[in-house]
């Protein structure tokens, strides 16, 4: 796993880290403790960058949020990830965004809003864990649009 950046907050604290598997081709970020709506939209779009600028060459068609150490509500962030973020993501290659549920009930009830309403722009699969979500990289890495 490849470490490409840490996002801070104001207050200079880590929210989320993100990082490329290149064995397995994709992206992922890691999300830790608290954020608000927009400092996860802007971390989310530090993922549509490196997917515009780098993923489109390693043709990477899965992003990866892992939530488990994320303790907060993202769901008033859901209708702008589905109805903005997903379109560009899919355009610049990306054919399944994975979330890794959180055990914090409010970030679990997020990813599921997000599940429920993710078809058919960007299919979410949820995961337990992060072997989990590897072996369904492994199953539909030959898949493409």
């Amino acid at each position: 796993m490849n470490e490409l950046t840490s996002i801070k907050n104001e207050e200079g604290e880590v929210y989320a880290i993100m990082s490329y598997e290149p064995s397995r081709n994709y992206l992922l970020m890691k999300w830790i403790g608290f954020c608000t709506d927009d400092e996860l939209i802007t971390a989310t779009l530090k993922m549509l960058e490196w997917q515009q600028s780098e993923g489109w060459r390693h043709v990477c068609q899965f992003h990866v949020h892992d939530t488990k150490e994320f303790d907060v509500a993202w769901a008033g962030a859901v209708d702008w990830i589905v109805n903005e973020y997903f379109p560009q993501l899919h355009r610049a290659g990306v054919r399944y965004n994975i979330s890794i549920l959180s055990p914090d009930l409010f970030s679990k009830l997020s990813s599921e809003a997000l599940f429920e309403k993710s078809e058919p722009v960007l299919p979410t699969k949820l995961c337990e864990t992060l072997s989990e979500a590897e072996r369904f990289i492994d199953e539909h890495r030959q898949v493409s649009d």
